[in-house]
């Protein structure tokens, strides 16, 4: 007998002499088998309003599916995790001048229909003010919650840090506005995690590494307060 299988028949024998005891009564139901319907249950509902909620993405306008995006970037929906994100990428270069005029916010809110504007059409999101774009990306990271959207320092960048280094020295000055943030920079997952608790990431990290991109970051946090000229 497997240790998998007895885990099941033990509590089940052990049910069965209580039962004996107090008179044969039958249970009323199997709790395991229930929670495992319930579960099965409430999964599958969440599937069904996933795939109706894209449905409805599908049968939005451009300005509708920008206002889902500006809500997910709100949240801190990383572009990976948000559906409004992927329809506006499934949807390619023919949308792009709509997409563009959509972007009027110059701070976080804009941060998803901006980097889709750049995976569709990089000419069109480089003809917007370098100003606007900067303040965007930067305002994002300065007020995340959780730091998978940027990726993480001497390891990889994710597109939204990508985005910051093509600025160059446009994004120099609000960058160096960080570089007093010690807020913790955490990034969720197993291996964000497990790399994040050895660097002991902060929003300073994050801008000190994005000012210089070629220089590695030591894990020390007290050696990068000295990089950093804390």
């Amino acid at each position: 007998m497997t240790p998998r299988i007895s885990r099941f028949l033990l509590p089940v024998t052990a049910l069965g002499i209580l039962l004996l005891a107090a008179g044969c009564e039958h249970p009323k139901t199997n709790a395991a088998v229930s929670s495992s319907s319930d579960l099965t249950t409430k999964l599958n509902a969440l599937d069904a309003k996933r795939q109706n909620y894209e449905t409805s993405l599908k049968a939005m306008n451009t300005a509708r599916l920008a206002q889902e995006l500006s809500s997910d970037s709100q949240k801190g929906k990383e572009p990976f995790n948000s559906p409004a994100y992927r329809e506006a990428i499934s949807r390619g270069s023919a949308q792009a001048a709509e997409l563009k005029s959509q972007l009027t916010q110059a701070d976080r809110t804009s941060l998803l229909t901006l980097l889709a504007l750049r995976k569709v059409d990089p000419n069109l999101y480089h003809s917007l003010d370098p100003t606007f774009r900067v303040n965007v990306l930067v305002d994002a990271l300065k007020n995340s919650k959780f730091f998978n959207t940027w990726g993480l320092p001497n390891l990889f960048w994710e597109d939204a840090s990508k985005a910051i280094l093509d600025e160059g020295q446009a994004a120099t000055v609000p960058l160096e506005a960080l570089l007093r943030d010690k807020r913790p920079a955490v990034n969720w997952g197993p291996a964000g995690a497990a790399i994040g608790k050895h660097y002991r990431y902060r929003v300073c990290d994050y801008a000190w590494a994005l000012l210089h991109p070629q220089t590695k970051i030591p894990p020390d946090p007290a050696e990068r307060d000295h990089l950093i000229g804390l």
